[in-house]
């Protein structure tokens, strides 16, 4: 199969597209055949080399942290999920990423994925979504009938976290 990776961090130049050897899902997870991933600022990051005191990875590394696609595989003791299911999920900061043809996941940490949008376009969701989403219920606990004000509404976080909130009946 197809990744881009990264043997040294630096710059976008790092990044080679290559063959590499199609993984396995273990037990708990499976493997999904990408759609799509996006590229946020925390994966120019991890290429960068600034974060490799919270967030280690082994080189050579494959990034995007975002995912969308189709269950191709499932592990041993996977339940609730099928091959052929269309799936969304944030991927652990510190292992390989989405720009690849296939990559593994956490059972855990899979959604489904949106079905009124391209899966493709789906990818785009997840971290900015699970941020917006932790922002305004696990950290500011908002509920029904609150106040809130979104600044930066026009961004990607901001953009998810109106219509979280609106959801829950906030006023924003």
């Amino acid at each position: 199969m197809k990744a881009v990776r990264f043997h040294e961090y630096g710059d976008p130049d790092v990044l080679s597209y290559e063959d590499v050897e199609q993984p396995v899902p273990g037990a708990g997870e499976v493997r999904i055949r990408v759609a799509a991933t996006s590229f946020n600022s925390v994966d120019g990051n991890i290429r960068g080399g600034f974060m490799q005191g919270p967030i280690p990875v082994v080189l050579p590394h494959t990034p995007g942290l975002d995912v969308a696609g189709t269950v191709d595989a499932l592990g041993e003791g996977v339940d609730g999920i099928a091959v052929g299911d269309q799936v969304v999920g944030f991927l652990p900061m510190d292992k390989p990423g989405a720009a690849a043809q296939y990559v593994i996941a956490p059972a855990e940490i899979l959604a489904a994925a949106p079905k009124s949008v391209p899966l493709a376009d789906a990818a785009a969701l997840p971290l900015v979504g699970l941020t917006a989403y932790q922002a305004l219920f696990d950290h500011a606990k908002l509920t029904a009938g609150q106040r809130v004000l979104i600044n930066g509404a026009g961004g990607a976080v901001g953009g998810y976290a109106v219509q979280l909130a609106k959801n829950a009946g906030a006023y924003v």
